[in-house]
C-alpha cells in the first residue's frame, strides 16, 4: 500500500490502561490500548462473518449494525427469481429444487457445496476442539451475533446447521438419476454484476451437473 508503519515494544511496560498515545518528533498517535484481553472479541468479530453471508434471512441491523443490514435475498421475491425453485442448465434435469439458505461464496452470490461444506465443518471442528479443551463456552449460546441467540444451541453450530441444511437442499432427489449426490453450486445464469445486493439480483438462477469433488 505504501504507507509507513512502526513497530512499539512494550515488552518492559508492565501497566495496563486505556487512551494511551506515543509522541514522537511532534507526531501523536492515534489513542490505544494496552491490556490482557485486547483480542478477546477477535473470535466473535470474526465468526460474524459468516452471519453476513447468510442468503434466504434478513440480516438484521440488530445484530450487525444499519450500515450492513439488508433484506433476505433469493426468496423468489421480486426481483428476485430464487433460490426456492431453481431449474438445472439445459441438458441436467427436468426438475426443479428448492435450494435456499446457505452462505453466498462471494460477491457473484453463488452458493458452493465444495466452499460451503469444508466451511461447515471447519466450525464444527472448532466446536468439538473447543470441548476437547475445555473450552467450549467460548463458543457456547449467544456468545455471537446471531438470530438463534438465547436457543440454548452453542452458536457455532447455529452457525454451521445454517450451511448444512442448504447442503442437504442440494442433494439429487431419490428416484432421480444420481440420487444422494449434490450439485456442485447454485448461481446466476451470467455473471452478477458488481455490486448488486442480494434482494436486487434479478438474474435467473440455475443448477449445474451433480459432482463428486
Amino acid at each position: 500500500s505504501g504507507q509507513p508503519t512502526q513497530v512499539a515494544d512494550f515488552s518492559s511496560y508492565g501497566r495496563t490502561g486505556s487512551g494511551y498515545v506515543l509522541t514522537v518528533d511532534g507526531t501523536v498517535s492515534d489513542p490505544f490500548d494496552i491490556r490482557a484481553d485486547l483480542y478477546d472479541g477477535l473470535r466473535s468479530d470474526a465468526l460474524a462473518f459468516f452471519y453476513h453471508q447468510r442468503s434466504g434471512i434478513p440480516i438484521e441491523a440488530s445484530l450487525v449494525g444499519s450500515a450492513y443490514a439488508r433484506p433476505a435475498g433469493h426468496l423468489g421475491v421480486a426481483p428476485n427469481q430464487g433460490d426456492t425453485n431453481v431449474p438445472c442448465q439445459s441438458g441436467v434435469c427436468d426438475y426443479t429444487q428448492d435450494v435456499r439458505g446457505g452462505w453466498y461464496d462471494a460477491g457473484d452470490q453463488g452458493k458452493y457445496v465444495v466452499n460451503g461444506g469444508i466451511s461447515t465443518w471447519l466450525l464444527v471442528n472448532s466446536f468439538e476442539r473447543a470441548k476437547r479443551a475445555g473450552t467450549a463456552s467460548a463458543l457456547g449460546d449467544s456468545t455471537l451475533r446471531v438470530p438463534e441467540r438465547g436457543n440454548g444451541v452453542p452458536d457455532v453450530l447455529d452457525e454451521a446447521r445454517w450451511e448444512l441444511d442448504f447442503l442437504m437442499r442440494m442433494q439429487v432427489p431419490d428416484g432421480r438419476p444420481y440420487a444422494g449426490m449434490a450439485f456442485h453450486k447454485v448461481h446466476d445464469a451470467a455473471w452478477t454484476g458488481l455490486p448488486t445486493r442480494p434482494e436486487q439480483d434479478a438474474q435467473r438462477r440455475e443448477l449445474p451437473p451433480p459432482s463428486t469433488a
